[in-house]
């Protein structure tokens, strides 16, 4: 219930506020966000869709999301990505502990160009298409005192229910949830069975029979379910393209994308958009 009364808030401050909303988490609490919510873990903006459409640069992002939960320790603020996208940062508290925060994104920032060219030269990543992605952020830095109106309240409501999500989402320590769990946080990046391995420290054999008899479904077709999932609310409620959608939900071939979309949907995704843009 109350994560569902989130997820309409959120929506509401997209759409009706023109707010880019993003949730983040630490890493010791990712199951502050349920399945309803992993949709706002993306920024879905098309100059970040277009950053992340490098492996590296989204491993860049990652981390750089640790040291920004560092930082807001200290309170909210207002402040520049690596990218040199501005955004406001809300943390959300639990005990007096940050487990997570809130970024309010898609500013411009005074040195932009500086920003582009050094991505540019870094992820190798097209200028041109770098400088478009970015013409589209947004001018007008609006007031802190006016975000603090509409963000702090959705602070609150993640402190309160966050107690009943960690015992929800986090309180089965068997094997196979916990590959569900972390398969479900980090469903956008490059997930191998390999790397599972690896985290797991268990054979390649013994997690995909596991796995399959738990689900009923390989690691594959489980963590394209998700990252479908993902796509299907991006087309109802940004405006990314296609290929942008498919890079931030963790395709990183928009016409495998396309296909697994209509295996799972019974649909491409531009006819999926027709049917059910908001």
């Amino acid at each position: 219930m109350m994560n569902e009364a989130i997820k309409n808030y959120i929506l509401y401050l997209k759409k009706e506020c023109n707010l880019f909303i993003s949730l983040h988490t630490s890493k010791f609490d990712k199951c502050l966000l349920s399945d309803t919510l992993r949709i706002f873990s993306i920024h879905d903006n098309s100059y970040c869709a277009y950053v992340k459409s490098s492996t590296k640069a989204h491993k860049c992002c990652c981390m750089k999301q640790e040291r920004v939960l560092q930082k807001c320790k200290e309170g909210d603020f207002f402040g520049i990505c690596h990218a040199g996208v501005g955004e406001f940062i809300y943390p959300i508290i639990n005990n007096g502990n940050t487990i997570g925060f809130i970024s309010v994104s898609g500013y411009k920032c005074p040195k932009a160009q500086m920003y582009v060219d050094a991505v540019s030269k870094k992820y190798a990543l097209s200028k041109k298409e770098l400088e478009l992605a970015y013409s589209s952020l947004k001018n007008e830095i609006p007031p802190k005192t006016y975000i603090d109106t509409l963000i702090k309240p959705l602070c609150a409501m993640f402190e309160l229910s966050y107690c009943k999500q960690k015992e929800h989402s986090c309180g089965n320590s068997d094997f196979c949830d916990k590959i569900i769990e972390y398969i479900k946080q980090n469903h956008t990046q490059n997930i191998t069975v390999n790397e599972l391995c690896d985290h797991f420290s268990c054979s390649r054999s013994t997690i995909s029979h596991k796995f399959n008899a738990y689900t009923g479904l390989s690691i594959k077709a489980y963590l394209n379910n998700l990252r479908i999932e993902d796509a299907t609310q991006l087309l109802k409620f940004s405006d990314l393209n296609i290929t942008e959608i498919a890079f931030s939900v963790g395709f990183h071939d928009s016409n495998y994308f396309a296909d697994a979309f209509k295996k799972k949907v019974g649909m491409c995704p531009s006819e999926y958009r027709k049917l059910h843009k908001k």
